[in-house]
């Protein structure tokens, strides 16, 4: 509780769950009267009502118990990230003269790195508290905490204060084993994306290949059919989105990810979702709705795509899945693709330009100075920031002002802390060779972590391309080669019905395969759809190769 920064005595909190216990368990105890009573009609065995009505209490007491530390997990996830930038930070300002513990005042103002910021507050409620010194604070909270790289900061730190060691190499030697570890972590989060999309690929491919050939099997001989048709719409309309779902979670909690991000894309989104839904509703529902109200004119463009294609009857409703996602992907693939190349450019011209400014300071020149001679020159994205900082610092703006227009501006994490590094450097007079050099060196580490990180995911979006073109494909034959054995056997098979509701989810399928892909691929759940428009072509493709080929 103490490294999650809950503010209350442990009784206090214990009391408040064995209270909220106690009140599930009244609640179980009546439910289970009323059943046995037979107010409320209950179909389970015995054995499974008991069970049930013991959960609410066990699963109330078992998440209050859990909670502090879920919230030190959370807590300790979000500083893996930020405490190599603090330590960057506090290795700039002791160059430029100023005490960690006061530098870490100073980032206490910062919104860049909140699970940093609360965890500064938790020590200042230590030293305020207990009437320690700074450092004795600080090495309080480092091993309440229990993250090494933070505890080897600040007790390394407090150590190396009381031996009179160098304090300035202390941090730039730990700031730069920080940065190796980071980069070990990027190669390891690689490896992990890669496990995790080989069970993704069993699971949504492989998993749903073997599924689907049982329902095809069952669906179109109804004399043997063992699995309802029921079955078969849950699984594909709610199983396999659910675990679509499940493993976008299990991405974003297995890569790093920044305090901030470019939600600008999903803008996007939200003006292309009425035109998803609408077009749905007009191309899908009505093949499966009977009386659903629909306009002739739309009902039309599927079957005009099927008669272009020269696919089988019952194709239209997958076609209508597939252009009514169409609508709802392409414009979310302009906006990320106009944000991320935004981003991308940004992040470079500003460690270019950090660069350019450490060998103008080596001349002599003020950075104020140094920054507005750098105004003339090409650093892509980011030129025309520069242009308007460089003008600003000429009108006399404070260079805090001057920050906070860039980040209203910029959503590109990386950029916002080299920058705010840089502005509070100089505001604190730390504008030194030195310290502009040890800036312009990590920035440049941070850029090359980002595109090892981006180089070792690349290649993982190959298999789901593969696996979706599998997918229709095979449903297609299997349904063409039972469609001929009945025919001679004597037997009659809905061919077009069949075609219908099972081909329509595999667009949808692909479409959740495709989010999925651009999530663990780049890490943003925005980049896969760019991956699912593709995957929906790729399925398309499978389509009209599986009915265009004769058994």
């Amino acid at each position: 509780m103490e490294a999650a920064n809950m503010r209350l005595h442990p009784e206090v909190y214990l009391s408040m769950i064995g209270f909220i216990t106690y009140l599930a368990t009244v609640a179980s105890v009546a439910f289970l009267i009323l059943v046995l009573l037979d107010v409320i009609p209950f179909f389970l065995p015995f054995p499974f009502m008991l069970l049930l009505v013991m959960l609410p209490p066990l699963v109330t007491l078992l998440i209050g118990a859990l909670i502090p530390k879920l919230i030190v997990s959370n807590k300790i996830s979000g500083l893996k990230n930020e405490i190599p930038y603090a330590s960057m930070y506090l290795s700039v300002m002791a160059s430029g003269g100023l005490t960690p513990y006061a530098s870490l005042l100073r980032l206490r103002d910062t919104e860049l790195l909140p699970k940093l910021r609360n965890e500064i507050g938790r020590i200042e409620r230590i030293l305020l508290s207990t009437g320690m010194d700074p450092v004795s604070a600080m090495a309080k909270a480092a091993k309440a905490l229990g993250l090494k790289e933070y505890k080897e900061l600040l007790l390394g730190y407090a150590s190396t204060l009381r031996t009179g060691g160098d304090i300035l190499h202390y941090l730039y030697s730990q700031t730069e084993s920080m940065f190796r570890r980071m980069a070990l972590r990027i190669k390891t989060m690689g490896d992990h994306m890669a496990m995790l999309m080989e069970g993704y690929t069993i699971i949504a491919i492989l998993g749903t290949l073997g599924v689907y050939m049982i329902f095809i099997v069952s669906l179109s001989f109804p004399q043997f059919q063992a699995l309802p048709p029921e079955m078969f719409f849950t699984f594909s309309f709610a199983l396999l989105p659910g675990i679509s779902i499940a493993f976008l979670y299990f991405a974003d909690t297995m890569q790093i990810n920044y305090p901030i991000s470019q939600w600008k894309a999903y803008l996007a989104l939200a003006a292309s979702a009425p035109a998803g839904i609408f077009m749905l509703s007009q191309t899908v529902l009505p093949y499966f709705v009977e009386g659903f109200p629909s306009i002739p004119f739309m009902m039309q463009i599927p079957v005009v795509i099927r008669g272009l294609l020269s696919l089988r009857e019952g194709c239209e409703p997958a076609l209508g899945m597939a252009v009514s996602l169409g609508t709802l992907c392409l414009p979310m693939v302009i906006s990320d693709r106009y944000f991320s190349k935004a981003d991308k450019g940004v992040l470079e011209g500003v460690t270019s330009f950090l660069r350019d400014l450490v060998e103008n300071r080596k001349t002599g020149l003020s950075p104020e100075r140094s920054i507005q001679l750098l105004a003339n020159r090409d650093y892509g994205k980011f030129t025309k920031y520069l242009k308007l900082m460089s003008a600003e610092i000429s009108w006399g703006i404070p260079l805090k002002r001057i920050f906070e227009d860039f980040k209203s501006k910029v959503r590109n994490w990386i950029c916002l802390v080299n920058l705010y590094l840089l502005i509070d450097t100089i505001e604190v007079g730390g504008g030194t060779e030195e310290s502009l050099e040890t800036l312009a060196e990590f920035a440049e580490q941070t850029r090359e972590l980002e595109q090892e990180r981006h180089s070792s995911l690349a290649p993982l979006f190959i298999v789901p391309y593969m696996g979706a073109a599998i997918l229709t494909l095979t449903t297609i034959l299997l349904l063409q080669l039972f469609t001929n054995m009945s025919v001679m056997g004597g037997t009659q098979i809905a061919t077009k019905e069949l075609t219908k509701m099972l081909i329509t989810p595999l667009i949808l399928h692909s479409f959740t395969l495709g989010i999925v892909t651009g999530k663990i691929v780049s890490g943003r759940v925005s980049a896969g759809f760019k991956h699912a428009i593709i995957l929906i072509m790729v399925s398309i493709a499978g389509i009209f190769a599986g009915t265009h080929i004769v058994l």
